[in-house]
């Protein structure tokens, strides 16, 4: 494009006003007055350090108690594990390691117990330490009778001991150690919250006067500043800048990819680069002209901005030609998913000169480093590669690599199909028993998602849930399933099964969307199903992203008459500190304990912690994965109220429930032990 430059005259502007001389003494102006600001606020400056020291103080102390409270905590579980390995031990070299480690464990409290006890405490703090130093003297006895049994080798007893007698009174020592572990963490955070305030308000006088001092002076300089130093920005943007579209051009792009690179090298992740080609552009040129075809290219790269990330780099090499370099991707859907919302949005229509047209691209697309270890290769990749989608048929991509095409284009399938699914009725539930060990009823089924697949049978959800989940259809899949469960339940309540529940499984997506409450509420009113009879199944990990936030999820929930049950407890990530905050129902014991019960005995002692843990809180137990009938009968044997797995049935479609529910399982299994005796 031709035309006067319209910059000339302010820059003629510019060297007029901004004279070497006038810069120079409007400098030295503003370095005298910056020294004579830096003068004024050293003193409040000074007095601010002083507020810092004293908030260090506080805080020093306060994570000193912390610190040592947790010692002690770790110090008698160590010394109860140690325990556990001297009973299960039959090498005495081990054992008297073990014992040494043992007397290490016993010095390390004392230590760490009477430290505490130098510092400043609280009279809740000095309370719950007494408490501590009453349960221990209990304690400690009992441990030494177990030691005194191991010495003895009498295993049979010192293991009876142990496990009836030690490791509950070591539980009421830990139980008061986790409240003292909490009250110092809230007196820590109240005296820091204290301190933090004092120094706040002092901070914020101090910066706000030297703030507003600075910027007076920074004022009287800017204006020169400013216009000098946007003259040579304007110069380096012309020379690494495309003139047309603003964008970065051949330059400036080969210096970002090249960064791109070295720091995805050293990640360990992939670098995307995709070369762009708008389809039958001479077409546009040679019916809208020049200017037309310009207006078309200058809107091309405004949605190309708008549709990649903003770490992404969009550039114009020329002509028709964009590239553009998706960064940091984990994985190739990362870079497939960018391709699919570029070729969207650049097939949407245009309005260029009071006409409507429609344009489509062709991309090619190289992977780093499966495609090119440098800039030069990837670009050439990318640019072969698109030059087969052009010759494939235009608007598509692809990928340089073929077996990555033939994954692409499974996953691209496989998003189609999940795509058509649910209007299909291809989403389906399997229902597995969970069984009352006390009554011997099945209590509640659990719905377990499964795919009928046209071509590919019945898929479970490791096949599908992670595309569900990145495409956002788990949404629609989760609020038409919840309401099928719900009908399901309800239909089995009016054949008389009026106190069966059914639990459903809610994914990180669907507990944190807005709508959540309110088609669960709508499953329940649309089912006419009572709410208790209705329970939500969450992993650990979701209630860790926002805790507070999940508390008032959850409260929510439960306001409906809905229960609240942790799927796979004991594998992911919450706390005692973390769990007692959540209002739950039920913990389900993650199978992993139960594979190994039978050979491990350290299994069966989590277990029964486990069972503790709910019986403690109020909480409703559940072991999954139960295969076998000596797993059932040892969980039984630890309290355990409901057990669920594949010894009990399988997961089957709703239609097999029924005889399921039929069933006099309390006679079934006196059955399986007489056969098993």
């Amino acid at each position: 494009m031709s035309g006067s430059n319209p910059f000339a005259s302010i820059r003629t502007l510019r060297r007029s006003y901004l004279s070497p001389a006038w810069s120079i003494a409007l400098l030295a102006g503003f370095v005298v007055q910056l020294l004579l600001i830096v003068f004024v606020t050293g003193i409040g400056l000074d007095q601010l350090r002083a507020t810092e020291a004293n908030l260090k103080t506080v805080v020093d102390v306060h994570m000193r108690k912390q610190e040592l409270t947790k010692a002690m905590v770790v110090s008698a579980r160590e010394r109860t594990l140690n325990l556990f390995r001297m009973v299960e031990t039959d090498d005495p070299f081990e054992r008297d390691e073990l014992f040494l480690h043992y007397g290490r464990n016993a010095g390390d409290f004392i230590r760490a117990r009477t430290e505490l006890l130098a510092l400043p405490l609280s009279d809740s703090e000095r309370e719950l330490i007494a408490q501590q130093g009453r349960l221990t003297t209990i304690a400690v006895p009992i441990q030494d009778r177990v030691i005194e049994l191991i010495n003895a080798d009498d295993y049979p007893a010192s293991e009876a001991v142990l496990m009836r007698e030690a490791v509950p009174a070591q539980n009421r020592v830990l139980e008061v150690l986790s409240r003292l572990d909490a009250e110092t963490q809230k007196l820590a955070a109240e005296a820091s919250l204290k301190a933090t305030r004092a120094h706040e308000v002092a901070r914020f006088w101090i910066y706000t006067l030297s703030g507003f001092a600075v910027l007076l002076g920074a004022a009287v300089a800017f204006a020169s500043i400013y216009y000098t130093a946007r003259a040579g920005r304007e110069r380096e943007h012309m020379a690494t800048h495309d003139a047309l579209t603003g964008l970065p051009n051949r330059v400036l792009f080969m210096d970002r990819l090249e960064q791109t690179l070295v720091r995805t090298h050293r990640s360990g992740l992939m670098v995307g680069v995709l070369f762009i080609d708008i389809d039958r552009f001479k077409l546009v040129n040679d019916t809208l002209g020049h200017a037309g075809g310009d207006r078309l290219i200058c809107e091309v790269a405004v949605r190309l901005r708008k549709t990649v990330r903003e770490g992404d780099i969009v550039a114009r090499l020329g002509g028709d030609e964009f590239v553009v370099i998706i960064a940091d991707a984990g994985k190739i859907n990362d870079v497939l998913r960018a391709v699919e919302k570029i070729i969207a949005g650049v097939s949407e229509p245009y309005r260029i000169d009071e006409r409507e047209i429609f344009s489509t691209c062709s991309i090619g697309v190289s992977l780093y480093p499966h495609d090119g270890g440098n800039s030069e290769e990837l670009i050439k990749n990318a640019d072969t590669a698109m030059y087969h989608a052009k010759r494939n048929g235009r608007n598509r991509f692809q990928l340089y690599d073929k077996a990555m095409n033939a994954m692409a284009e499974e996953r691209l399938q496989m998003e189609t199909d999940l795509h058509y699914a649910l209007e299909r009725g291809e989403f389906v539930f399997h229902y597995q028993p969970q069984l009352d060990l006390e009554s011997g009823r099945i209590q509640a089924v659990e719905a377990l998602l499964r795919w009928e697949h046209p071509r590919r049978g019945l898929l479970k959800p490791a096949d599908f849930l992670e595309l569900l989940d990145e495409t956002g259809q788990i949404l629609d899949v989760g609020r038409k399933l919840l309401v099928d469960a719900c009908r399901q339940a309800s239909s089995w309540h009016a054949e008389g099964h009026s106190n069966l529940g059914v639990a459903v499984n809610v994914s990180g997506r669907e507990f944190w969307h807005e709508a959540l409450v309110s088609n669960v509420r709508a499953a329940l009113e649309t089912s006419g199903l009572p709410p208790q009879f209705l329970q939500l199944e969450l992993t650990e990990g979701i209630f860790m992203q926002d805790m507070d936030k999940a508390v008032g999820r959850i409260l929510s929930l439960k306001a409906l008459g809905v229960s609240i049950a942790v799927d796979d407890f004991g594998t992911g990530y919450s706390s005692l500190a973390h769990l007692k905050r959540f209002p739950l129902d039920c913990l389900k014991i993650d199978r992993y304990f139960v594979k190994d019960l039978q050979e491990a005995r350290i299994n069966e002692a989590f277990i029964d912690s486990i069972l503790a843990l709910c019986k403690g809180l109020h909480l409703d137990s559940v072991a999954e994965g139960v295969e076998n009938l000596q797993q059932l009968e040892q969980l039984r044997g630890l309290g355990c109220q409901a057990v669920q797995g594949d010894f009990v049935s399988r997961p089957v479609p709703a239609a097999q429930i029924a005889g399921l529910l039929g069933r006099n399982w309390q006679e079934e299994l006196r059955r399986e032990e007489r056969a098993s005796a």
